[in-house]
């Protein structure tokens, strides 16, 4: 049997580099890594001990849905986040209640799913 021991990284599809590099970095607020060229467009960034890792390809857009692959992230502030958010224009899915913190779901420029989340 595998034993993980750590969370490394998740990767999410992006059809433009560029686009999702703004939306990471201006919406989110998140720190570009060093990145090796691959030959194909993308960013890391890093959270914590871990890493987001964009990899341009093709559009896959829908709507924000938490029980789909996604990325969840710890925010500060969720009250700010979500006044950000609505200040933006960014449509968001809100969790009903309290019963596993405070959540709520946006999409990336491409449909990929981001839960941002507090214990508080």
């Amino acid at each position: 049997m595998i034993k993980a021991i750590g969370f490394s990284h998740a990767a999410v599809r992006v059809s433009d580099a560029n686009r999702s590099i703004a939306f990471y970095e201006q919406v989110l607020g998140l720190k570009k890594l060093p990145r090796p060229d691959f030959g194909f467009p993308g960013a890391w960034y890093g959270i914590g001990d871990n890493a987001i890792h964009l990899i341009q390809s093709e559009n896959r857009g829908r709507k924000p849905d938490p029980l789909g692959a996604h990325v969840a992230l710890e925010v500060a502030d969720f009250d700010e986040a979500k006044r950000t958010l609505a200040e933006l224009g960014i449509e968001f899915l809100e969790a009903p209640g309290n019963m596993a913190g405070r959540q709520l779901w946006i999409l990336d420029p491409d449909g990929n799913t981001i839960e941002l989340r507090t214990d508080k």
